[in-house]
């Protein structure tokens, strides 16, 4: 051993010295952790000696913690002054030190924690147990890891969303983009022709989820959607759920709809939910399950022009929250009305909320352009008469010449249509566009 170490286990090294207790309690004081001698009482804890650290540990200077001398533990919250007393309790039974973790309140109102350990003693001579402990603020450090709870629980999220089908759908360039964590990123440029085209989703949901991306993208908006896709493995459609959710700029145009697939059901032959039907009334036109069979079988036994379009009522949410929704729903009426008055021997129905499917045949573009400037006309003159507020209509227009060797589908009107509103809504509304369907 270096002989300038000495031995303090060997008792002949200490000298007795008078100022041995000053000596202890330096020491004591200037120890890092709250240092604490205190008695139990059986139903409180009573400080016997506490040095300098203590005080600032626990947050309370001297004479802020003065008041508390003889009853310490008023200062947890109730259910950790209980935890205190059961584990003192337990430390007379067994003989094992105290460490326990507890919640108390700081002079300043905040909650702090603080881990104790605690140890019986016989130095000190009481009628009741007498333990020393070191109290050490351990606030910082709980909050680090909750904060690692809340990420560890963020990742385990994250590892089942990566689980799932991602997708992102641009609208502006029309691209759609799709990630897994087994297949990596896929990208579908034009994706209304693909949908229209070579789409695995089921003939009869396409309308249906497209309507609904096609919402997404001219108002801010999240949920999701069921719908049939085909499932290679079992040759057939399995059932899924789609949950979206929009992402506006900070002019409240929204860039892009991102979202999530996944599986909720192996059945094959499901319901279809092609039809989206409001639950609210269709104000004298067709219902949605009606009027979408009747342009199914115009267009398959056609071989003149067919026109569809997309008319949707501009801003009513809008117009809901200022007037409130009984207004929203005259204009609707009001709406439905006008639609019938203009087009006639057209097929019309609401197809959901505050828009409105029509379809027309043995008419010429120009024709229909005029249609709709009559539509505006008879909207402005109607909410004058009715006593409503102004209100102006957007729609998009899809056009083909039927051909049933071409086997063109209502799926190619409906997500053309789609299209062209899309381009009204963002051009600043209160118009029509026209798009041809493209074969």
């Amino acid at each position: 051993m270096d002989n300038r170490i000495a031995d303090i286990t060997d008792p002949s090294v200490i000298v007795a010295a008078d100022n041995c207790t000053d000596l202890y309690f330096k020491l004591f004081n200037n120890m890092y952790d709250g240092l604490s001698v205190f008695e139990y009482c059986g139903s409180k804890v009573r400080a016997l000696y506490l040095n300098e650290r203590y005080f600032e540990n626990v947050g309370y200077t001297k004479e802020q913690y003065r008041p508390y001398y003889d009853n310490i533990t008023v200062t947890l919250l109730e259910e950790d002054e209980k935890k205190i007393f059961k584990c003192v309790n337990d430390c007379m039974k067994s003989g094992k030190d105290i460490r326990c973790d507890v919640r108390g309140y700081k002079a300043d109102g905040s909650v702090g924690w603080f881990c104790v350990k605690a140890r019986p003693v016989d130095f000190i001579k009481s009628a009741n147990p007498v333990f020393l402990a070191t109290i050490t603020d351990i606030t910082e450090r709980k909050q680090l890891e909750l904060e690692l709870m809340i990420n560890s629980e963020r990742y385990r999220i994250l590892k089942e969303t990566v689980s799932a089908l991602l997708f992102e759908y641009k609208p502006f360039d029309d691209r759609m983009i799709f990630s897994h964590g087994d297949i990596g990123e896929y990208v579908i440029e034009n994706y209304t022709v693909y949908l229209r085209k070579g789409n695995r989703i089921h003939p009869h949901d396409v309308n249906y989820y497209f309507n609904t991306l096609s919402r997404a993208c001219r108002k801010t908006s999240k949920g999701f959607i069921d719908l049939r896709s085909y499932y290679s493995a079992e040759n057939g459609y399995a059932h899924y759920r789609v949950f979206y959710s929009s992402i506006a700029d900070e002019y409240g145009s929204v860039i892009s709809v991102v979202g999530r697939v996944e599986p909720i059901s192996r059945e094959r032959g499901t319901q279809p939910v092609s039809v989206r039907q409001d639950s609210r009334e269709t104000f004298g036109l067709s219902t949605a399950h009606e009027g979408m069979p009747l342009i199914e079988s115009k267009i398959a036994s056609s071989n003149s022009t067919g026109f569809l379009a997309i008319i949707d009522v501009d801003d009513l949410s809008e117009i809901n929250e200022k007037f409130g929704e009984e207004t929203g729903t005259r204009i609707i009426r009001t709406a439905a009305g006008i639609l019938s008055d203009i087009f006639t021997d057209a097929v019309i129905f609401r197809y959901y909320g505050d828009e409105f499917v029509v379809y027309i045949e043995n008419i010429t573009e120009t024709q229909l352009f005029e249609m709709f400037d009559r539509l505006l006309l008879a909207a402005k003159n109607t909410a004058l008469k009715d006593n409503i507020p102004d209100f102006t209509f957007s729609a998009g227009f899809a056009y083909a010449k039927n051909n049933p060797e071409k086997k063109i589908q209502v799926k190619d009107y409906f997500i053309t249509a789609d299209k062209a509103l899309f381009k009204a809504k963002q051009d600043g509304k209160n118009r029509m566009y026209s798009e041809r369907v493209i074969f």
